[in-house]
Protein backbone atom coordinates (compact mmCIF):
# COMPACT_ATOMS: atom_id res chain seq x y z
CA UNK A 1 0.00 0.00 0.00
CA UNK A 2 1.29 3.69 -0.95
CA UNK A 3 0.60 6.51 1.15
CA UNK A 4 1.26 10.15 -0.63
CA UNK A 5 0.04 13.51 -0.10
CA UNK A 6 -3.15 12.12 1.99
CA UNK A 7 -3.58 9.68 -0.47
CA UNK A 8 -4.30 5.80 0.16
CA UNK A 9 -3.47 3.20 -2.66
CA UNK A 10 -4.29 -0.72 -2.84
CA UNK A 11 -5.65 -3.01 -4.73
CA UNK A 12 -6.55 -0.67 -7.33
CA UNK A 13 -8.14 1.67 -4.40
CA UNK A 14 -7.07 5.08 -3.83
CA UNK A 15 -8.57 7.09 -0.67
CA UNK A 16 -8.31 10.52 -1.14
CA UNK A 17 -9.09 14.27 0.34
CA UNK A 18 -12.21 15.29 -1.63
CA UNK A 19 -12.59 18.36 -3.63
CA UNK A 20 -15.24 20.75 -5.00
CA UNK A 21 -15.57 18.49 -8.23
CA UNK A 22 -16.23 15.02 -6.29
CA UNK A 23 -19.62 16.98 -4.48
CA UNK A 24 -21.82 15.84 -6.99
CA UNK A 25 -20.75 11.90 -7.24
CA UNK A 26 -21.11 12.15 -3.22
CA UNK A 27 -24.27 12.82 -3.36
CA UNK A 28 -25.18 10.63 -6.11
CA UNK A 29 -24.09 8.03 -3.36
CA UNK A 30 -26.02 9.30 -0.48
CA UNK A 31 -29.18 9.75 -2.49
CA UNK A 32 -29.05 6.60 -4.16
CA UNK A 33 -28.55 4.72 -0.43
CA UNK A 34 -30.55 7.22 1.44
CA UNK A 35 -34.29 6.23 -1.03
CA UNK A 36 -32.95 2.58 -2.09
CA UNK A 37 -35.80 0.70 -4.89
CA UNK A 38 -38.82 3.05 -3.12
CA UNK A 39 -40.78 3.42 -6.66
CA UNK A 40 -42.29 6.68 -5.33
CA UNK A 41 -38.88 8.15 -4.24
CA UNK A 42 -38.52 11.77 -4.66
CA UNK A 43 -36.63 13.72 -7.24
CA UNK A 44 -33.06 14.23 -6.73
CA UNK A 45 -32.84 17.84 -5.47
CA UNK A 46 -30.55 20.20 -5.90
CA UNK A 47 -26.79 19.34 -3.69
CA UNK A 48 -28.00 19.71 0.20
CA UNK A 49 -25.67 22.52 1.88
CA UNK A 50 -23.96 20.05 4.45
CA UNK A 51 -21.11 18.69 1.87
CA UNK A 52 -20.29 22.19 1.12
CA UNK A 53 -20.00 22.85 5.15
CA UNK A 54 -18.20 19.76 5.45
CA UNK A 55 -15.76 20.10 3.24
CA UNK A 56 -15.06 23.81 4.03
CA UNK A 57 -14.86 23.04 7.88
CA UNK A 58 -13.74 19.70 8.28
CA UNK A 59 -12.39 16.50 6.20
CA UNK A 60 -13.79 14.78 3.17
CA UNK A 61 -12.56 11.57 2.13
CA UNK A 62 -13.69 9.69 -1.00
CA UNK A 63 -12.54 6.28 -2.07
CA UNK A 64 -12.35 5.87 -5.86
CA UNK A 65 -11.23 3.12 -8.39
CA UNK A 66 -10.60 4.11 -12.10
CA UNK A 67 -12.18 7.46 -11.88
CA UNK A 68 -15.64 6.03 -10.09
CA UNK A 69 -16.58 6.91 -6.52
CA UNK A 70 -17.37 4.41 -4.68
CA UNK A 71 -17.60 5.69 -1.13
CA UNK A 72 -16.93 8.71 1.22
CA UNK A 73 -16.35 9.60 4.80
CA UNK A 74 -16.17 12.82 6.87
CA UNK A 75 -15.08 14.18 9.74
CA UNK A 76 -15.91 17.37 12.04
CA UNK A 77 -13.35 18.07 14.54
CA UNK A 78 -14.88 20.30 17.69
CA UNK A 79 -13.07 21.09 20.58
CA UNK A 80 -10.50 18.08 20.15
CA UNK A 81 -13.43 16.03 19.98
CA UNK A 82 -13.93 14.19 16.61
CA UNK A 83 -17.00 13.55 15.48
CA UNK A 84 -17.64 11.27 12.40
CA UNK A 85 -20.72 13.38 10.06
CA UNK A 86 -20.83 10.23 7.40
CA UNK A 87 -19.54 6.75 6.00
CA UNK A 88 -21.28 5.44 3.02
CA UNK A 89 -20.05 2.96 0.36
CA UNK A 90 -22.17 2.25 -2.58
CA UNK A 91 -24.70 -0.51 -2.12
CA UNK A 92 -22.81 -2.69 -4.78
CA UNK A 93 -19.22 -2.54 -2.90
CA UNK A 94 -20.98 -2.86 0.40
CA UNK A 95 -19.77 -5.91 2.59
CA UNK A 96 -16.31 -5.61 0.95
CA UNK A 97 -14.29 -4.34 4.01
CA UNK A 98 -14.43 -0.90 1.85
CA UNK A 99 -16.25 0.86 4.86
CA UNK A 100 -13.81 -0.05 7.49
CA UNK A 101 -10.72 1.19 5.55
CA UNK A 102 -12.50 4.23 4.78
CA UNK A 103 -13.20 4.23 8.74
CA UNK A 104 -9.57 3.49 9.29
CA UNK A 105 -8.41 6.48 7.35
CA UNK A 106 -10.51 8.53 8.44
CA UNK A 107 -10.22 8.17 12.06
CA UNK A 108 -6.29 7.98 11.60
CA UNK A 109 -5.52 12.14 12.57
CA UNK A 110 -7.54 11.79 15.63
CA UNK A 111 -6.32 8.74 17.52
CA UNK A 112 -5.48 10.61 20.49
CA UNK A 113 -8.88 12.78 20.41
CA UNK A 114 -12.48 11.25 21.89
CA UNK A 115 -14.04 10.20 18.48
CA UNK A 116 -17.96 9.37 18.29
CA UNK A 117 -20.72 9.11 15.75
CA UNK A 118 -24.33 7.88 15.64
CA UNK A 119 -24.44 4.36 14.07
CA UNK A 120 -27.25 3.00 11.71
CA UNK A 121 -29.40 -0.09 12.76
CA UNK A 122 -27.37 -2.26 10.12
CA UNK A 123 -25.90 -4.53 12.40
CA UNK A 124 -22.18 -4.95 10.15
CA UNK A 125 -22.13 -1.21 10.44
CA UNK A 126 -22.55 -1.37 14.40
CA UNK A 127 -19.97 -4.11 14.55
CA UNK A 128 -17.45 -2.08 12.50
CA UNK A 129 -17.63 0.26 14.99
CA UNK A 130 -17.22 -1.57 18.03
CA UNK A 131 -14.31 -3.55 16.28
CA UNK A 132 -12.69 0.39 16.11
CA UNK A 133 -12.62 1.10 19.75
CA UNK A 134 -16.15 2.70 19.86
CA UNK A 135 -18.13 1.89 23.03
CA UNK A 136 -22.14 2.26 22.61
CA UNK A 137 -24.06 4.35 24.74
CA UNK A 138 -27.19 4.68 24.05
CA UNK A 139 -30.28 4.88 21.44
CA UNK A 140 -30.32 7.95 19.54
CA UNK A 141 -34.35 8.25 18.32
CA UNK A 142 -35.15 10.28 15.24
CA UNK A 143 -38.57 11.76 15.49
CA UNK A 144 -41.26 13.40 13.09
CA UNK A 145 -44.18 15.15 14.10
CA UNK A 146 -47.10 16.48 11.78
CA UNK A 147 -48.31 19.64 13.34
CA UNK A 148 -52.18 19.04 12.82
CA UNK A 149 -51.33 15.20 14.67
CA UNK A 150 -50.38 17.08 17.73
CA UNK A 151 -51.85 16.61 21.00
CA UNK A 152 -51.13 19.74 22.52
CA UNK A 153 -50.12 18.28 25.41
CA UNK A 154 -46.51 20.49 25.43
CA UNK A 155 -47.37 22.81 27.64
CA UNK A 156 -45.47 24.86 30.39
CA UNK A 157 -44.21 28.01 31.74
CA UNK A 158 -41.02 28.58 29.59
CA UNK A 159 -41.09 31.28 27.57
CA UNK A 160 -39.16 31.55 24.09
CA UNK A 161 -37.48 34.79 22.80
CA UNK A 162 -35.25 34.89 19.46
CA UNK A 163 -31.31 35.76 20.20
CA UNK A 164 -28.93 37.63 18.27
CA UNK A 165 -27.47 35.30 15.59
CA UNK A 166 -24.57 36.60 16.53
CA UNK A 167 -24.80 36.56 20.27
CA UNK A 168 -21.78 35.15 21.55
CA UNK A 169 -23.60 33.53 24.39
CA UNK A 170 -25.14 30.61 22.26
CA UNK A 171 -21.60 29.55 21.62
CA UNK A 172 -20.28 29.59 25.33
CA UNK A 173 -23.75 27.53 26.44
CA UNK A 174 -23.46 25.31 23.47
CA UNK A 175 -19.81 24.84 24.50
CA UNK A 176 -21.00 23.93 27.90
CA UNK A 177 -24.19 21.94 27.09
CA UNK A 178 -23.17 20.24 24.15
CA UNK A 179 -19.16 19.82 25.04
CA UNK A 180 -18.06 21.19 21.82
CA UNK A 181 -17.19 24.72 20.61
CA UNK A 182 -18.63 25.12 17.18
CA UNK A 183 -19.46 28.87 16.09
CA UNK A 184 -18.83 27.49 12.59
CA UNK A 185 -21.87 25.67 12.71
CA UNK A 186 -24.14 27.71 14.68
CA UNK A 187 -23.07 30.46 11.66
CA UNK A 188 -23.97 27.58 9.09
CA UNK A 189 -27.37 26.62 10.66
CA UNK A 190 -28.21 30.22 10.61
CA UNK A 191 -27.05 30.65 7.32
CA UNK A 192 -27.76 27.85 5.39
CA UNK A 193 -30.69 26.34 7.38
CA UNK A 194 -32.88 29.34 8.59
CA UNK A 195 -32.04 28.81 11.91
CA UNK A 196 -33.30 31.08 14.27
CA UNK A 197 -31.59 30.69 18.12
CA UNK A 198 -33.79 30.69 21.02
CA UNK A 199 -33.48 31.95 24.30
CA UNK A 200 -35.49 29.80 26.94
CA UNK A 201 -36.85 31.29 30.38
CA UNK A 202 -38.82 30.94 33.25
CA UNK A 203 -39.98 33.47 35.17
CA UNK A 204 -37.41 35.61 33.65
CA UNK A 205 -33.95 33.80 34.63
CA UNK A 206 -32.74 32.37 31.16
CA UNK A 207 -32.89 28.23 31.77
CA UNK A 208 -31.93 27.27 27.74
CA UNK A 209 -31.05 28.11 24.54
CA UNK A 210 -31.73 26.08 21.34
CA UNK A 211 -32.36 26.22 17.51
CA UNK A 212 -35.21 25.97 15.06
CA UNK A 213 -34.27 25.42 11.53
CA UNK A 214 -36.83 26.39 9.27
CA UNK A 215 -34.97 25.28 5.64
CA UNK A 216 -33.69 22.13 7.37
CA UNK A 217 -35.84 20.08 5.53
CA UNK A 218 -35.20 15.93 4.01
CA UNK A 219 -35.48 14.33 0.63
CA UNK A 220 -39.02 12.95 1.78
CA UNK A 221 -39.81 16.28 3.89
CA UNK A 222 -38.31 19.40 2.31
CA UNK A 223 -40.11 22.06 4.39
CA UNK A 224 -39.75 20.20 7.75
CA UNK A 225 -38.40 22.71 10.42
CA UNK A 226 -35.69 20.93 12.62
CA UNK A 227 -35.61 21.24 16.48
CA UNK A 228 -31.65 21.00 17.61
CA UNK A 229 -29.49 21.73 19.16
CA UNK A 230 -31.18 22.56 22.66
CA UNK A 231 -29.33 22.80 26.10
CA UNK A 232 -30.71 23.38 29.71
CA UNK A 233 -29.20 23.73 33.16
CA UNK A 234 -30.85 20.28 34.41
CA UNK A 235 -32.72 17.47 33.44
CA UNK A 236 -36.05 19.03 33.74
CA UNK A 237 -35.60 22.47 32.13
CA UNK A 238 -34.34 20.71 29.06
CA UNK A 239 -37.50 18.55 28.73
CA UNK A 240 -39.48 22.36 29.60
CA UNK A 241 -36.82 24.06 27.00
CA UNK A 242 -37.89 20.82 24.06
CA UNK A 243 -41.39 22.01 25.24
CA UNK A 244 -41.38 25.20 24.38
CA UNK A 245 -39.13 24.76 21.19
CA UNK A 246 -41.97 22.54 19.76
CA UNK A 247 -44.63 24.89 20.53
CA UNK A 248 -42.65 28.13 18.83
CA UNK A 249 -42.15 25.84 15.87
CA UNK A 250 -45.50 24.73 15.01
CA UNK A 251 -46.57 28.12 14.66
CA UNK A 252 -43.94 28.22 11.34
CA UNK A 253 -43.89 24.52 10.09
CA UNK A 254 -46.48 21.90 9.44
CA UNK A 255 -43.91 19.19 10.10
CA UNK A 256 -41.26 18.81 12.73
CA UNK A 257 -38.23 16.85 13.06
CA UNK A 258 -36.02 16.14 16.36
CA UNK A 259 -33.49 13.49 17.51
CA UNK A 260 -33.89 12.97 21.19
CA UNK A 261 -31.39 10.43 22.97
CA UNK A 262 -32.85 8.14 24.84
CA UNK A 263 -31.80 9.26 28.55
CA UNK A 264 -33.38 12.55 27.66
CA UNK A 265 -36.79 13.64 29.91
CA UNK A 266 -38.44 15.21 26.62
CA UNK A 267 -38.33 11.50 25.04
CA UNK A 268 -41.99 10.04 26.37
CA UNK A 269 -43.48 13.57 26.42
CA UNK A 270 -42.92 14.32 22.78
CA UNK A 271 -44.22 10.50 21.82
CA UNK A 272 -47.49 11.49 24.12
CA UNK A 273 -47.83 14.54 22.32
CA UNK A 274 -47.88 12.28 18.98
CA UNK A 275 -44.32 12.18 17.71
CA UNK A 276 -43.51 9.34 15.97
CA UNK A 277 -40.39 7.57 15.76
CA UNK A 278 -39.27 7.25 12.46
CA UNK A 279 -35.10 5.61 13.15
CA UNK A 280 -33.38 4.94 15.81
CA UNK A 281 -29.12 5.02 16.08
CA UNK A 282 -27.11 4.11 18.41
CA UNK A 283 -24.28 6.82 19.83
CA UNK A 284 -20.76 4.90 19.61
CA UNK A 285 -17.53 6.56 21.59
CA UNK A 286 -14.26 6.41 21.94
CA UNK A 287 -14.50 7.29 25.98
CA UNK A 288 -16.66 5.34 28.44
CA UNK A 289 -17.41 8.89 29.70
CA UNK A 290 -19.17 11.21 27.31
CA UNK A 291 -18.17 14.81 27.11
CA UNK A 292 -21.86 15.93 27.45
CA UNK A 293 -25.14 15.01 29.42
CA UNK A 294 -27.75 13.61 27.08
CA UNK A 295 -30.22 14.41 29.61
CA UNK A 296 -29.94 18.08 29.52
CA UNK A 297 -28.63 18.21 25.85
CA UNK A 298 -29.85 17.22 22.33
CA UNK A 299 -27.73 17.59 19.55
CA UNK A 300 -28.66 19.17 16.07
CA UNK A 301 -29.61 16.13 14.17
CA UNK A 302 -28.17 15.80 10.52
CA UNK A 303 -25.22 15.50 10.01
CA UNK A 304 -23.39 17.44 12.29
CA UNK A 305 -25.04 16.37 15.92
Amino acid sequence: MERERGRVAGAGLVIRPAGPADLPAVYDIFYALEVGDDPEAPPRPAMLPDYPHLLATGELWVAESDGELLGFAGVVVRSDIAFLTDLFVREDRQSGRLGARLLRHAFAPHAGRVRFTVSSTDPRALGLYIRAGLRPHWPNFLLRGHVSSLRGMLVGDVTVSEAAPDDPLLVEWDARDGGRERPQDHAYWVREEGGAPLWFRRGGELVGYGYVRLRAGTLYYPDAARIGAIGARTPAEAASCVAAAVRWASERADVLRIDVPGPHPALAPLLDDGFRITYVETLVASDQTLFFDPARYLGSGGSLF
